[in-house]
């Protein structure tokens, strides 16, 4: 098993004290001159100095630096598994930035993150933002200002990158996102194949008979998730050798939330209206595929106010959708491995906090669960 990179460091201040390189009182490198000599980044070095000073090696002084401080290093022999013991009686808090959950999506995401944290010794606080950006660099600022030692955060959607997000990467600061990944940012993330998923829900429609198809979401720029889905959509139209009609993408909704359905009837209302025009205007589509579980809901009531039957008059398949113990799924949908995704966030995470090198984008697999809310063309 390779030595921690923080380990390698520790032990070559110990080994600068024990030589006699390093005398009590000396001022020991810092974490930007360890990290440049390590090649790794400064969270690394910031660790192995933080063990040091908790094992009193070493004393650190705000404003001035760390110093060699006054102790007996020949008593102080430190095995890696001691210092792997210091460092888990040192329980990290760790933070999740989440828009919502419930039982759609979020919900075994979020349980699955508490009880790897517990089982890695780690506290964990959650934060909802509402899929509001201002909130999300609100919780951003105070939970780094509160001491937590990394952070695990669902974006919100959005053209823009929060520039919280951003600082914390340049900061070093340990971060994973999960459900999407921030073009032209170096941050961990973990999500699902999104582009494959909507390929293969495309592709099962297309072996029902259907050709004229439409896709409906929120606007999907500047979210990965979305955009690979939009991809997927497109490249499965491609491969079938297919004309996709662009006047079948109805991509600017946005009651796509659990508070937005239950607690917002306005861009209920919005969204009702806009895909009853949809449907009134292209009479030709004969399924849908919707980017999100709530705005499927969305899309039957529509159906159901216009006197259409689903699967009868149209084929409805989406992403996520609750589990019913009595019955088959409501839609066909995609169902996202979230205890996969919450087990990798957190572990990316803890590789981090130990001053380990991860990558950078990490995809999930899925599973297409057939619901009723699908059938054969010629049956229509």
């Amino acid at each position: 098993m390779n030595t921690p990179l923080y380990e390698k460091i520790y032990e070559y201040i110990i080994d600068q004290i024990k030589q006699g390189q390093l005398l009590e009182g000396d001022r020991v490198p810092s974490e930007k001159e360890l990290a440049a000599e390590f090649d790794v980044s400064r969270i690394t070095s910031k660790k192995a100095l933080d063990l040091l000073a908790h094992n009193n090696i070493i004393e650190r002084i705000r404003g001035k630096g760390s110093f060699v401080a006054h102790q007996q290093v020949e008593n102080n022999e430190w095995t890696s598994n001691e210092m792997q013991s210091s460092m888990i009686t040192n329980s990290k808090l760790i933070a999740l930035i989440i828009p919502d959950f419930d039982n759609a999506f979020g919900l075994t995401l979020v349980k699955t993150i508490e009880k790897m944290c517990m089982q890695h010794k780690c506290n964990l606080i959650i934060r909802r933002t509402g899929g509001k950006t201002e909130e999300e660099a609100s919780a951003i600022i105070d939970l780094v200002k509160s001491g937590v030692d990394g952070l695990i955060i669902f974006p919100v959607h959005g053209e823009h990158y929060n520039t919280e997000i951003l600082k914390l990467v340049l900061n070093d600061f340990p971060i994973v996102v999960v459900d999407r990944y921030l073009r032209g940012i170096p941050a961990s993330s973990v999500c699902t194949n999104n582009q494959s998923a909507c390929e293969t829900l495309t592709n099962y429609l297309f072996n029902l008979g259907h050709k004229d198809i439409a896709f409906l979401s929120p606007s999907p720029i500047g979210t990965s998730t979305l955009e690979e889905r939009l991809q997927g959509f497109h490249i499965a139209y491609s491969k079938q050798g297919l004309k996709l009609n662009p006047d079948f993408l109805l991509i600017d909704l946005i009651s796509s939330l659990p508070q937005n359905y239950e607690d917002h009837p306005e861009t209920m209302e919005a969204d009702f209206q806009s895909i009853k025009h949809f449907i009134e205007n292209n009479p030709e589509v004969t399924a849908f595929i919707v980017s999100e579980y709530y705005l499927a809901l969305t899309l039957r009531n529509v159906l159901n106010k216009l006197g259409k039957k689903i699967p009868e008059d149209y084929s409805i398949v989406c992403f996520d959708c609750p589990e019913d113990r009595f019955d088959q799924a409501l839609f066909t949908h995609i169902n996202q491995h979230e205890e996969e995704m919450g087990k990798k966030a957190v572990y990316l995470l803890i590789k981090q906090l130990n001053g380990e090198k991860i990558p950078k984008h990490t995809l999930i697999d899925f599973t297409l669960v057939e619901g009723k809310s699908t059938a054969p063309i010629q049956s229509l």
